[in-house]
């Protein structure tokens, strides 16, 4: 979804809008996660300012995505 989101994809946008929303109100790790998309999606990849003050779960949680749009932003040869 941030791949998306950082692509325009309108829809995107607004379905991670939503997610975060609702991430907001669970607390705790979910709301750290969705206060750093704006910068997952604005291109930020620094793992130690994006986990910061996360658990281990929420730590484990953004190193997976940034892996993940690491593989999405590495040109296929």
């Amino acid at each position: 979804m941030v791949n998306g989101a950082r692509k325009g994809n309108i829809e995107t946008l607004q379905l991670l809008g939503t997610m975060a929303q609702q991430m907001l109100q669970a607390g705790g790790d979910m709301a750290r996660l969705a206060g750093i998309l704006r910068p997952l999606v604005k291109g930020e990849r620094d793992a130690d300012k994006l986990t910061e003050g996360m658990g281990p779960e929420g730590e484990k949680l953004v190193l997976g995505i940034l892996e993940e749009l690491a593989k999405l932003d590495t040109p296929s040869h």
